[in-house]
């Protein structure tokens, strides 16, 4: 579970960083540097705050991919599905009777503090994300069409999607009928009415299922919102002030509980101060 990388662009690194105080950080998530407090350790990235994250402005560093705890102390969620591991309040750090092992670098051996092993990222590396409906393993929610149409896009009306799309960024994808495997870009701000543009094959039938994703579009830039542990992309969210921008290379909608979508981050995200 979580987020993988697919593409980057020359030689991978990964790296060891202490966990911010108080934290937890999961397998696969994707972990930031918080520039408006004491860099005490990483934390996971977490929902966007403002359009394009302008309100948090953490700079997402990479995906954790280890950590320095042995195989008899290893933690595992079944609500996240993945192990994890937990970072004690600062002033516990030395109370701590777990056992760190495992660390390479500058790091000392000795120190006793949960540390990730993360994969480093860049404006370049493209990700792989899970797309889940406010939880993970959940899919997003399949459709059903109660007014078909010609296929034009005009008066498509379906049962309702998890959240209204934004106009322009969401994208409806045809499960069954004349137009299985079809998507199309949303230019409609709704869960139930939906319309676009470039007509489809065949006719939208009554009883034809779909699927239809907020934010994000099938390449080029959207919009997405991660939920706070940074594991999956929430199709969940209202995406009308808070999310991040992406640029999508692919979007893969075509298997019930397996959506995903690969994209990279926008440059700005790795900017500490912008507008």
């Amino acid at each position: 579970m979580g987020f993988s990388i697919v593409h980057r662009s020359g030689s991978p690194q990964r790296v060891w960083r202490p966990v911010e105080p108080a934290e937890v950080l999961y397998m696969g998530a994707i972990a930031s540097i918080d520039v408006a407090t004491p860099l005490e350790g990483v934390q996971p990235i977490g929902a966007a705050g403002g359009a394009n994250n302008t309100s948090n402005l953490d700079i997402p560093m990479g995906v954790v991919v280890g950590f320095n705890t042995t195989a008899a102390n290893r933690t595992y969620s079944s609500s996240y599905k993945a192990e994890y591991i937990t970072q004690v309040a600062a002033g516990a750090v030395y109370g701590s009777s777990t056992e760190y092992v495992g660390v390479e670098g500058p790091w000392a051996r000795g120190d006793k503090q949960a540390m990730v092993e993360i994969e480093l990222i860049d404006p370049c590396t493209v990700l792989r994300g899970p797309i889940y409906n406010a939880a993970v393993g959940t899919a997003p929610t399949v459709v059903t069409v109660t007014t078909g149409d010609g296929g034009d896009g005009i008066a498509c009306v379906t049962g309702a999607a998890d959240v209204a799309t934004v106009a322009n960024f969401g994208t409806i994808f045809m499960r069954s009928g004349a137009n299985r495997g079809i998507y199309r870009t949303l230019t409609s701000a709704s869960s139930t009415s939906h319309t676009w543009l470039k007509a489809m094959p065949g006719s939208v039938a009554i009883g034809d299922t779909a699927v239809v994703i907020n934010g994000l579009r099938p390449y080029g830039p959207c919009y997405m919102q991660l939920d706070t542990e940074a594991v999956y992309i929430d199709c969940n969210a209202a995406l009308t002030a808070d999310y991040y921008i992406i640029h999508v290379n692919r979007l893969d909608l075509s298997v019930a509980g397996n959506e995903y979508v690969e994209f990279r981050f926008d440059t700005d995200n790795f900017c500490a101060k912008r507008a």
